[in-house]
């Protein structure tokens, strides 16, 4: 055929009505139709290659099959990757399709989500609050732990909290923490900030030292020895991630120094060069695949996926969401 297959097409083959054909590939029931006559529509929409139009279930439904994925603007680290691969599985799953995207710094998520039509939205990155009221108006699902979790320090995942703990029970007192200086990370620096001074508070020492670190040997280097020759030298550090722990390592190395000699040294994330590091590093480590499962099953939580997608797509799991992903400390020779 030279035209697109629709479900007109379907139904003149399989003997039965657009009706019909509509119940069968939107997975309807309570309808009386027959197992075989069942069988027989699905057969003739697999034989002709019939796939229903995007277009015209978007206008029908108000909404597409996408569950929009806005990301800070930032660059796509490992543990970002896998959170959105974990998602984009998921939310396959439940017959919906993942399209993320990277929200630029002047915004514009509500006029995106109203050309998209989503489905729902995943937040990896906080909005505020007019836009997220905007989206509530438009009847827009919302998955984000900014709006799930109470606790405003919830985005963290408690890393800052167990780099410090870990830290302290060595018997650090005076900590620093290594966090980048671009814009693009800003909430996610405000947020693990939040987190380290709040986790030195509740043990009682003193606020953290903050130097904002480029991934370059020579900054690393003078942050190193600032924080080591100082008149209150710094003993241990957090870095905001395994990158930036790598800087702190060359820093210590520039100016002959070495962890934990010197400075103890606790990455986060845990990516696969970490183990390789001299001396090999300690961080935390994120479940960024359960994170990601989590935003797909909160997303997709409120979809009425059974109306409108084919039998074959599943439907919403029906599993409890599951806790927050644990962080687990990775303990090495660097702290």
């Amino acid at each position: 055929m030279n035209r697109r297959v629709t479900s007109t097409d379907v139904a003149q083959a399989a003997g039965v009505s657009r009706a019909t054909v509509s119940y069968v590939l939107n997975g309807r029931t309570g309808q009386g139709i027959s197992a075989a006559t069942r069988d027989r529509v699905l057969a003739a929409a697999r034989d002709l290659g019939y796939a229903p139009s995007t277009a015209a279930r978007t206008l029908r439904r108000g909404r597409s099959d996408l569950v929009l994925m806005l990301l800070p603007p930032e660059p796509l680290g490992r543990a970002l990757a896998i959170l959105i691969d974990a998602a984009s599985e998921e939310v396959e799953r439940q017959g919906l399709r993942l399209v993320a995207h990277r929200l630029p710094r002047q915004g514009g998520a509500v006029s995106l989500v109203h050309s998209l039509a989503p489905a729902a939205l995943i937040l990896v990155t906080p909005l505020p609050e007019p836009e997220l009221a905007a989206l509530a108006d438009a009847g827009i699902r919302v998955a984000s732990l900014h709006q799930a979790q109470d606790d405003p320090l919830a985005p963290d995942l408690g890393i800052g909290a167990r780099q410090v703990q870990h830290l302290a029970d060595a018997g650090h007192q005076r900590i620093g923490v290594a966090v980048p200086p671009e814009s693009g990370y800003a909430w996610r620096v405000d947020v693990r900030l939040a987190a380290i001074a709040d986790a030195c508070a509740r043990l009682r020492l003193p606020p953290p030292v903050v130097a904002r670190l480029g991934l370059d040997a020579g900054e690393a280097a003078d942050v190193v020895a600032r924080w080591l020759d100082g008149p209150e030298p710094v003993t241990a550090a957090c870095a905001f991630d395994d990158e930036h722990a790598f800087a702190l390592l060359a820093g210590l190395a520039a100016n002959g120094r070495t962890a934990p000699r010197d400075l103890a040294v606790i990455g986060a994330e845990d990516i696969p060069l970490a183990s390789l590091a001299v001396p090999p590093l300690t961080t935390v480590s994120v479940d960024a695949r359960s994170l990601g499962q989590r935003f797909a099953r909160m997303a997709v939580a409120s979809v009425d996926v059974a109306q409108d997608l084919p039998e074959n797509g599943a439907g919403a799991s029906g599993e409890p969401d599951p806790a927050l992903p644990p962080v687990r400390l990775v303990r090495r020779a660097s702290a």
